[in-house]
C-alpha cells in the first residue's frame, strides 16, 4: 500500500467507546439482550441510527421497532452490532465518494442493501456465519471512502473516474489509481481498529475467495463476492448483475434457490 494511502488510514479516528462496549457484549456468550441494549442506550446518535436502519423495509420486520432491546430480539445481536459499528465508522470520516461517481446517499444505500441481501441469504444457509458476514457485508466498501480522500487530496480523482467510465472493473481501476483494492484498505482499517483477525482476513479476500488460506474463509468470502456482483456501484440490482451473481453461485456450487428467495424479498421491499 502506498505510503500516502496508508497515512489516510492512520488519520482515521478510532471508534468510540460505545463500539467497544458492544463488542464486549457481542463476544460474551452469556450476555443478554438487556446487556446489548445497555451498552448502546447512552449514545443517542447510534441509537437513532440503529432504529432507523432496523425499520428499513429491507429487513422485513413485521412491526415498528422503537427500542434497542426489541431490535436485538427481532434482528439478532449480529445485526445490532453491525448497525452500531456502521454508524460509528461512517460518522468518523467525510463520506465524499465523488471519484467513484457515488453520492453519500448512494454509498450508504448500497452498503445497507448489500448487508440486507447477505443477512437474509446467509440466515437461511448457516446463521452462525453472520457473526462475521453481517459486519463485513455492511462495511466492505469503507475502503472506498479512504481511497476517495486520498485521490481528492492528491488531485488524482480523474484517474479513477475516467477508468470507471471506460468500463474498467472497479478492482482494476482502484489498483491503477492508488495501487490498492478497496477491500485491502477496509481490511487495514479494521486491523487498526483491533477487530478479530479472522474478520480482517475475510474482508481482504472478499474479491478473491479462492486466494484465502483456509477453507472457512474461502466459503464465507464467496457470499461477499456474490453479493458484490449482484449490486451495481450505484446500489441497484439489475438483470445483468443477477446473471453475474448466479454464474458465480453455479461456479461455487452454492444453493441458488436460497439466494433467489433473498433477492425476491429485497426487491419486494425496495
Amino acid at each position: 500500500m502506498r505510503i500516502e494511502l496508508m497515512e489516510q488510514v492512520e488519520n482515521v479516528p478510532m471508534l468510540p467507546e460505545t463500539v467497544q462496549k458492544v463488542e464486549a457484549v457481542f463476544n460474551d456468550p452469556n450476555a443478554t439482550v438487556a446487556d446489548m441494549a445497555n451498552a448502546i442506550k447512552n449514545d443517542p446518535i447510534i441509537t437513532a441510527y440503529i432504529l432507523k436502519t432496523a425499520n428499513s423495509p429491507l429487513y422485513g420486520l413485521s412491526r415498528t421497532v422503537n427500542d434497542i432491546a426489541t431490535a436485538v430480539s427481532l434482528l439478532g445481536r449480529e445485526a445490532v452490532r453491525t448497525f452500531t459499528i456502521a454508524s460509528a465508522a461512517n460518522s468518523c470520516m467525510e463520506l465524499d465518494l465523488s471519484p467513484y461517481g457515488m453520492s453519500k446517499d448512494t454509498y450508504l444505500a448500497r452498503s445497507q442493501l448489500q448487508n440486507a441481501l447477505v443477512s437474509r441469504w446467509v440466515s437461511k444457509v448457516d446463521r452462525s456465519l453472520l457473526g462475521h458476514l453481517s459486519l463485513a457485508s455492511f462495511l466492505l466498501e469503507l475502503g472506498k471512502v479512504v481511497i476517495s480522500r486520498y485521490l481528492i487530496e492528491s488531485n488524482q480523482s480523474a484517474l479513477l473516474s475516467e477508468n470507471l467510465e471506460k468500463g474498467i472493473s472497479v478492482k482494476q481501476a482502484e489498483i491503477v489509481a492508488c495501487g490498492s483494492k478497496s477491500e485491502d484498505v477496509t481490511a487495514t482499517l479494521f486491523f487498526k481498529w483491533n477487530f478479530d483477525p479472522d474478520l480482517v482476513h475475510l474482508i481482504r479476500f472478499a474479491n478473491e475467495p479462492e486466494d484465502a488460506s483456509d477453507p472457512e474463509t474461502q466459503e464465507m468470502a464467496k457470499f461477499l463476492k456474490v453479493a458484490k456482483e449482484a449490486i451495481t456501484l450505484d446500489g441497484k440490482i439489475t438483470d445483468e448483475t443477477l446473471k453475474n451473481a448466479r454464474e458465480l453461485i453455479e461456479e461455487y456450487g452454492m444453493n441458488q434457490n436460497l439466494f433467489d428467495e433473498a433477492v425476491e424479498k429485497i426487491l419486494a421491499a425496495a
